[in-house]
């Protein structure tokens, strides 16, 4: 039957594009991916795996590598007619 695959991608590529905002103290960022920490994990690793995935910011909360991009505030003046 085709349809449990079909539906297990559909699963796969909602969790691949999902993404949510953290908050830190005043800054807020947009979260691309988690990883766990291991053995493996290394600061090179870590490097590697956020320039590879564009991110500019990395955190750590329990053993979760957060990789995100920071959203930057933005100055604007409000213009009126």
């Amino acid at each position: 039957m085709l349809w449990p695959a079909s539906l297990n991608l559909l699963k796969f590529q909602e969790k691949l594009f999902y993404k949510d905002i953290i908050g830190f103290g005043d800054r807020q960022f947009l979260l691309y991916r988690t990883i766990k920490e291991t053995p493996k994990t290394t600061q090179e690793a870590i490097n590697l795996v956020k320039k590879y995935w564009h991110c500019d910011t990395v955190l750590k909360k329990e053993n979760i590598y957060y990789f995100c991009n920071e959203i930057k505030p933005i100055d604007y003046e409000e213009i009126r007619h």
